[in-house]
């Protein structure tokens, strides 16, 4: 009777272990199939940072095999570089970037030291925008600014100084002697305008050129508000288009009527990708969920930052060439039917 039990208890010992078994390698199938990968995306407190913790926390709770684990680096121009000198990174880190600061890495430019192997999309998750306004009713076109003061941001910052001087020297042909251009910042660039140090300055925002949906950028907004009578000045297609050819990357766009009060008509100007984007050595697969991820998710990023709102399916790819995609995300976008 005792050597029965004993062999009953061994049994179900057996069984239990054997359960045990399972249950661990359950368990490390599943920590098998999970990808954990790493995003850095630029200084701590800017929209891009905001959005990459968004990125990390809708990757955490979707459970999709895809874990992003997210932090600030000191901006798109680093991150390009670490890649470039830290090779082991690129299959696995997705880096903030953009069209424009690509454009400028791949050609060499300045504040590049050299050029740099290009870098494919995964998503845009913000497109942005900038014009120059003038409060002087006697400036009525871009022409018109031949021998004024042209307030704009850091001579390092891409959507806010580097892309406007390029329109403006590619693509209407002002020189040095023709404008006096003020690199100050983007506050700054307001504060000279309203205080008559500038005779313009560069505004902006974020668009969604599909929907048409405009948000202004917060010094743009102070400017705005301030209770003068603002003036913008349209870009033209063509001197955008002129820009491009001389080898400053941007999309061309519209910048709707309404926009605010003050835009009565529509204007011709650019937009400008702020990316999520990773090296070629990225791998497919994984490339495909995360592009899938955001697609399933979009309408979450809205939650973490009001420019998130302004994200749509066919915005994550506008501007760009399917050249550009990552052919994992290009996947995702040929199954979501954005791209045949």
């Amino acid at each position: 009777m005792q050597k029965s039990a004993n062999a009953k208890v061994r049994g179900i010992t057996a069984a239990v272990f054997a359960c045990g078994l399972l249950s661990f390698g359950a368990g490390a199938a599943s920590a098998q199939d999970q990808t954990d990968i790493s995003l850095i995306s630029a200084p701590f407190g800017t929209g891009s940072y905001v959005m990459g913790s968004a990125l990390e926390e809708i990757s955490k709770k979707n459970g999709n095999g895809v874990r992003i684990t997210h932090t600030e680096s000191p901006g798109f121009v680093f991150n390009i570089k670490k890649l470039d000198a830290e090779p082991d990174l690129k299959a696995n880190t997705i880096v903030g970037s953009g069209g424009g600061v690509l454009g400028l890495a791949e050609a060499g430019d300045a504040p590049f030291d050299k050029a740099y192997e290009p870098l494919k999309l995964i998503a845009n998750y913000n497109l942005n925008s900038s014009w120059l306004a003038t409060l002087d009713p006697d400036i009525k076109t871009i022409e018109d600014l031949k021998g004024k003061k042209i307030a704009v941001g850091r001579r390092a910052q891409i959507n806010w100084a580097i892309q406007p001087v390029a329109i403006l020297k590619d693509g209407y042909g002002f020189t040095d002697d023709d404008i006096d251009i003020e690199y100050v910042g983007t506050q700054e660039a307001v504060n000279a305008l309203l205080d008559g140090t500038a005779d313009a300055a560069v505004v902006g925002g974020y668009i969604d050129p599909v929907s048409d949906r405009v948000m202004m950028s917060p010094q743009t907004i102070e400017f705005l508000a301030s209770g003068r009578k603002p003036h913008h000045l349209q870009w033209g297609a063509e001197q955008v288009a002129k820009a491009r050819e001389a080898g400053i990357s941007m999309a061309n766009a519209t910048i709707p009527a309404g926009a605010d009060p003050s835009i009565t008509e529509p204007m011709e100007g650019f937009a400008d990708s702020v990316a999520w984007m990773v090296a070629p050595e990225f791998p497919d697969e994984e490339a495909y969920q995360v592009t899938k991820l955001i697609l399933e998710n979009i309408d979450q990023f809205g939650e973490y930052q009001a420019t998130g709102k302004l994200m749509s399916p066919e915005g994550m790819i506008y501007g760009w060439d399917v050249e550009d995609i990552h052919p994992g995300a290009l996947r995702a976008y040929r199954e979501a039917g954005l791209i045949n």
